[in-house]
């Protein structure tokens, strides 16, 4: 089979992009070690960091919605995320790495600080996109992305992942369901006031008032939180044994709520990346997911990539924390 327009065979353009995708984990392995190198000389402590190469699907879906891309245009085929307890430790990790000069990496764009200036869809993160340097031809220039967010930006982030599976939607992308959109933009500049930090332009004008009775309209009209609760406690783990260091390929059907894992030893990257590559070919994006991570353990694993597990309790719990305040101030019944 032909890749559209172009004569070249679709199976031979997948193999020379797991080729090329494969290449960014020693590159994104690197930037994990200088970052947590400079964090901890500086004191500064993440909750949790995971690293992960980016889906096929992915790819293919950016490559797309971007026609005039190459695949060397892509920032994030190689992402790292670090997660920090509170928003004092994110704005110390930030002047960190904004100050650090790392000895494999240059900054390749300015830095988004989503932060400080929340997308209109209520997304929160730190990005920097950084190139590689190396004497290796295969390696250099190579771009991986580093994002820096709180544990409450993070379980926002996934809950609008596992919310992805019930609407049927890209919610990330800010398409479908227009309730579940609104629901995730109230949510995050809730979050956002937590945090004392900005909210999205919509909400500068929301008295506290204003967020306890929008929030309770939203819910009592559509069961958002009885919706993720359900997805949650539905999930079967398949494997719940204890993980070493390694790397993990995840496999998670959406309609049998299943989550299937498969570890590998640090030193079977090559063994994983084929394995990654084999299991991608038969991923349906409306009844499956497969992702390929880096961990130490099936804890670090399950905070990582909650979303994967269909787990949104965190957010939840913030929520019915925020519903509470709202009944004891009286704005609420």
């Amino acid at each position: 089979m032909a890749g559209p327009d172009t004569g070249f065979p679709y199976i031979d353009a997948n193999l020379v992009v797991e080729d090329w995708r494969k290449l960014h984990m020693l590159p994104l392995e690197e930037l994990v070690e200088e970052v947590t190198e400079a964090l901890s000389a500086a004191g500064v402590n993440a909750a949790f960091s995971s690293h992960r190469l980016k889906r096929m699907t992915s790819i293919i879906a950016k490559l797309r919605h971007n026609p005039g891309m190459c695949l060397g245009g892509l920032q994030d085929i190689g992402g790292a995320r670090f997660v920090f307890e509170d928003i004092s430790s994110l704005l110390r990790a930030r002047d960190v790495i904004s100050d650090t000069r790392f000895s494999h990496f240059v900054l390749d764009r300015h830095v988004y600080d989503y932060v400080t200036v929340p997308k209109q869809s209520g997304y929160r993160s730190i990005h920097y996109a950084y190139k590689y340097v190396s004497d290796n031809p295969d390696y250099d220039g190579l771009r991986v992305e580093l994002q820096l967010r709180t544990r409450l930006q993070h379980d926002w982030a996934m809950a609008v992942e596992t919310a992805e599976l019930i609407s049927k939607s890209s919610l990330k992308a800010s398409l479908g369901d227009e309730k579940w959109l609104q629901f995730f933009k109230l949510a995050s500049a809730i979050f956002a006031r937590k945090e004392a930090m900005p909210v999205a332009e919509p909400f500068k004008s929301y008295t506290e008032e204003d967020y306890c009775l929008e929030y309770a309209s939203l819910e009592k009209e559509n069961k958002f939180i009885d919706q993720l609760q359900a997805l949650v406690s539905a999930v079967k783990i398949t494997e719940k044994h204890s993980l070493q260091i390694g790397y993990a390929v995840i496999f998670i059907q959406f309609d049998e709520r299943q989550v299937q894992l498969r570890h590998f030893a640090q030193e079977a990257l090559e063994e994983a990346t084929k394995y990654y590559y084999e299991v991608e070919k038969t991923v349906s994006d409306d009844h499956s997911a497969v992702v390929l991570v880096s961990v130490s353990d099936m804890k670090e694993l399950q905070e990582a990539y909650p979303s994967y597990f269909l787990n949104a309790g965190e957010f939840i719990v913030a929520l019915a924390d925020f519903q509470l305040s709202c009944k004891v101030h009286g704005y609420i019944q």
